[in-house]
């Protein structure tokens, strides 16, 4: 790649290349370099779009943008992987010990979950990597995917679980009766369908991909999404597992008709913990609802 080019890696699209300057026997060698190029002439200036955007995109040029994503945010990161960390916890010993739940229940449920982590993480990926749009879509991947857990096992009847077995299941449906356990839910992930996933005006607002700038609104709001999501996910982890180890930090258990079930109570200390880690002013019954789930 041309020195010029490398100066200016942040000013245009990686792979275009202005050829207005090139002499005959730089651009003979430039173009045998590739198989296929593509040629763009535009006010006496000329341009070439080489065959390897892609791989230039995936394998170089977001390298220094992830360290720039370091550089600026990695400590904004430790709380929200230390919650990240003890949900994966969660998971793991639901998979490996007897937790009192059906085994058809353990395999859903554990698998959903799993996936869940596996998303959010694909979230922080694409967020250090520049791409902040596509990191609250799957966000909100994330949010669908725990509503679904609590749904299930929401579900007296047991009816949901077989038609999730089924393939007759859809997850937007679950939104609804997650909220009625988790209010928040219904809103945060309104805000990221209405803003993010269903297309909109905002959509056709060009991206590129460039190095993370201190003091950028959008990477905060992200951050602040991803430290949600990861509280969500840990409250569906205790909602799906409340036997996976004796004390929980939200959903306590107890019995209602004969049946385990699980209520939202957590300390003040942790409310007061909870409530910082979300930047809310409190996290309690009104917040959440303060009903119960059954438990399956």
């Amino acid at each position: 790649m041309p020195k010029s080019s490398l100066k200016n890696r942040n000013k245009k699209p990686m792979g275009v290349y202005d050829l207005s300057n090139m002499s005959p026997k730089k651009l003979q060698k430039f173009m045998a370099s590739y198989n296929k190029l593509h040629f763009v002439a535009s006010n006496n200036q000329k341009y070439v779009i080489t065959d390897n955007l892609l791989r230039n995109l995936v394998c170089r040029d977001v390298n220094p943008v992830r360290k720039s994503f370091d550089d600026l945010h990695i400590d904004k990161m430790v709380d929200i992987d230390s919650l990240f960390s003890e949900t994966a916890c969660l998971v793991l010993i639901s998979h490996k010990n007897s937790v009192d739940i059906d085994e058809k229940y353990g395999a859903v449920l554990t698998g959903l979950l799993q996936n869940a982590l596996n998303t959010f993480g694909g979230a922080v990926v694409l967020l250090q990597s520049g791409l902040s749009g596509q990191s609250m879509v799957l966000i909100r991947q994330v949010v669908e995917l725990c509503s679904t857990i609590i749904h299930i096992v929401g579900d007296p009847e047991a009816r949901v679980i077989d038609k999730f077995i089924e393939g007759k299941y859809h997850s937007t449906d679950s939104v609804g009766r997650a909220s009625k356990a988790v209010p928040i839910i219904g809103h945060f992930w309104g805000v990221l369908s209405k803003s993010f996933v269903h297309i909109n005006y905002g959509h056709t607002e060009i991206k590129p991909v460039r190095l993370h700038k201190r003091d950028d609104k959008d990477v905060e709001t992200i951050i602040t999404c991803l430290r949600m999501t990861i509280w969500i996910c840990y409250l569906t982890a205790e909602i799906a597992f409340p036997t996976a180890r004796e004390h929980n930090r939200y959903w306590k258990k107890r019995l209602i008709n004969g049946r385990p079930a699980v209520e939202y109570a957590p300390s003040p200390e942790e409310r007061d913990w909870a409530a910082k880690f979300l930047s809310l002013d409190d996290v309690g019954p009104n917040d959440l609802a303060g009903g119960d789930v059954n438990n399956s």
